[in-house]
């Protein structure tokens, strides 16, 4: 687990120095060592302090800890350059079949068995690898960069190119110390913030940068300068598995627990979160019934116990004998929040953000690894939302003509803070009439509606003509039509949601506090063989049937399977009335660097939620993000502020 950058530039040379300011920004993520190298790539020769190719690398070493894991790396003749992020748990079998071929290594790594691989296997090797990753290869000989990132993006990896210079990193704010590189904000993205939470995939903060989609490669062109990206790998759910329950759950189990204990492999200890809900205890009952050695797990709870679960947790701890640790949430977010947000590299608003921060800062003083159970909810139907958004099918058939109308009548219903009553929830409902299925999916994500950003951005008609989704998920439709409507909702989640919200903050959140955080729900294997279960099989009677299933033969009793859910909520509206000067600041004064939007709307919705005790608080949590991370990145944006958008 490391960060990684680079840069090329076929007109300016680069210091090492640069790079190292690049990955000054980034230290976290890899405090155990640093390495940096340097090409003439027109000479084809490794130069010691300058290039006008050069690749950075931050190690927080989990495999082979002596100096062998030092990178960059190179294979034998130095014809392949690696720098790397991530773990690749089946690398010991790939090595034996290496090893077959006649390759020989000289460390117990992961990265220089990818080296290998792709020498020998080119781009294929990345259907061999079991794991999560980021890296970037430079190919000497083909004068070519090869850079790719894990099928469901739990690894970040952001690029940029202008015709002339190409970079890439871990993270945005390694850009920051290169001048070349042009950093003006995206108004679309903005849009898309307000409506997800979060900016999906290829689209960043920035309207010149982009990430590298979950489930692609990129390769560039040193003598041409050609960029091409290309998927990998997609979510498959058809043809369905012919197969009954029983034999199903026998399966599903199997393939769980082997995903599981591969994510054990470690130089260093590993632990569990264990919130006491159904995903991390189905870790830990399947890593007990074959790890006799000790467990450390770990989970965090809050003072009010409206929000905490550790009691759950506990119960779990102590029926496969864990040896286990719990921490309490206070957060101090007048010292930590502005340094919490900004620890992300563009605004991203996920409440839970703050307490998975803490659970990771204290965990970290204990282990470098940690398992969690991220990804469960969008492979087995664990979200209630499903089951609410499905009785919506009828969206499907309703005509294009009745559409487009609700289009235009949106922009004419006044405006209302409360999207539950008067014209909010007229609103609310013309716009869910007013696409199909997936069209009107993001209404359940707790975001701002098209109907409030038309609002927001001064009647801007584009906010509601405009898609939410990328064009990535049409694409997928067009080419996979036959989809249940369950099964088009799981995709939008495992092409969107999971890697760019939730597997970003089980990232951001470790890598602040030097953590490697790994999802076995998320393993290929295991992907590949619950999405082409039947549905019923994930949500029949109760959701994540088969998982709750299982989890009830090894011992785990009814009362804590079906409780009813509640994921990492914090106690956002006591936060929220703490910062309230913060908010207010953001969202009234004139001088706020939010000024860009609609006043007198900010004025009525704060005035809405101090009136009726914080009842949007999600959407007031939305708006203060944005201003935190926009005021803490203002000297790096470039151009006079009201000038920026690209509108």
């Amino acid at each position: 687990m490391c960060g990684i950058v680079g840069i090329y530039s076929d007109k300016t040379t680069y210091l090492n120095s640069d790079i190292s300011n690049m990955l000054q920004h980034i230290t976290y993520r890899g405090p155990d060592d640093e390495g940096i190298i340097a090409f003439d790539t027109k000479k084809k020769k490794i130069i010691k302090s300058k290039g006008n190719l050069l690749f950075g690398h931050k190690r927080l070493s989990i495999l082979d800890l002596s100096p062998k894991g030092h990178q960059p790396m190179s294979n034998k003749d130095k014809s392949l350059w690696i720098t790397y992020n991530g773990e690749i748990f089946n690398f010991k079998e790939i090595r034996k079949e290496l090893e077959k071929k006649g390759y020989s290594f000289v460390s117990n790594t992961d990265t220089e068995v990818i080296l290998y691989a792709y020498e020998e296997y080119e781009k294929k090797c990345l259907d061999l690898f079991r794991g999560f990753f980021a890296f970037c290869i430079y190919d000497v000989k083909k004068e070519e960069l090869f850079l790719a990132r894990d099928r469901l993006g739990s690894k970040p990896l952001k690029y940029y190119f202008d015709g002339n210079t190409f970079a890439f990193a871990s993270e945005m704010k390694s850009f920051y110390s290169i001048k070349e590189i042009e950093k003006n904000i995206s108004l679309d993205s903005i849009s898309e913030y307000l409506s997800l939470k979060y900016i999906p995939a290829p689209k960043t903060i920035f309207k010149d940068i982009s990430k590298l989609c979950a489930g692609n490669y990129m390769t560039f062109s040193l003598k041409n300068k050609k960029l091409k990206i290309n998927k990998y790998w997609e979510p498959v759910f058809e043809p369905k598995i012919d197969i009954n329950y029983t034999e199903a759950k026998i399966k599903t189990k199997e393939i769980l627990a082997d995903s599981i204990n591969i994510r054990m492999i470690s130089d260093v200890p590993v632990g569990i979160f264990l919130s006491g809900g159904i995903d991390s205890s189905s870790i830990v009952a399947l890593l007990r019934e074959k790890e006799q050695n000790e467990i450390n797990t770990f989970s965090v709870g809050f003072s009010d116990t409206k929000f905490d679960e550790r009691k759950y947790a506990k119960e779990i701890s102590k029926i496969f004998n864990t040896n286990h640790q719990e921490f309490i949430v206070e957060p101090n977010l007048t010292n930590d929040l502005e340094m919490i947000v900004n620890n992300y590299d563009e605004p991203f608003a996920d409440p839970s953000m703050i307490p998975t921060y803490y659970l990771a800062k204290e965990v970290s003083k204990y282990v470098k690894v940690v398992l969690g159970g991220d990804g469960a909810d969008e492979m087995l139907g664990g979200y209630k939302r499903y089951s609410i958004h499905l009785r919506n099918s009828f969206l499907n058939i309703l005509p294009k003509k009745f559409l487009k109308f609700n289009n235009s009548f949106i922009s004419k219903i006044p405006y209302a803070p409360n999207k539950s009553k008067g014209y909010g929830k007229i609103a609310r409902i013309v716009e869910s009439l007013s696409g199909d299925l997936i069209d009107t999916y993001y209404l359940r994500l707790t975001g701002y509606s098209k109907k409030q950003k038309f609002h927001l951005f001064d009647s801007d008609i584009k906010q509601i003509e405009t898609p939410i989704w990328n064009d990535e998920i049409y694409n997928y439709f067009k080419r996979h039509q036959n989809l249940s409507n369950i099964d088009k909702l799981m995709v939008i989640d495992q092409i969107t949601h999971l890697p760019e919200y939730i597997l970003t903050k089980s990232d951001i959140s470790g890598m602040a506090n030097s953590l490697e955080t790994r999802a076995p729900f998320i393993d290929v294997k295991f992907i590949e063989w619950v999405n082409k279960l039947d549905s019923s099989f994930k949500i029949k009677n109760y959701s994540k049937r088969i998982l709750k299933d299982i989890l009830l033969e090894t011992g785990v009793p009814k009362h804590i399977i079906h409780r009813k859910k509640a994921g990492f909520t914090p106690p956002l509206k006591k936060w929220l009335r703490k910062e309230d000067s913060l908010l207010k600041y953001f969202m009234l004064d004139k001088n706020s660097i939010l000024s860009f939007l609609n006043k007198n709307i900010m004025q009525k919705m704060y005035n809405h939620n101090i009136a009726n005790d914080y009842n949007l608080s999600n959407q007031l949590w939305v708006i203060l993000v944005l201003g935190i991370w926009m005021e803490k990145n203002k000297d790096y944006i470039e151009m006079d502020f009201y000038d920026r958008f690209d509108k």
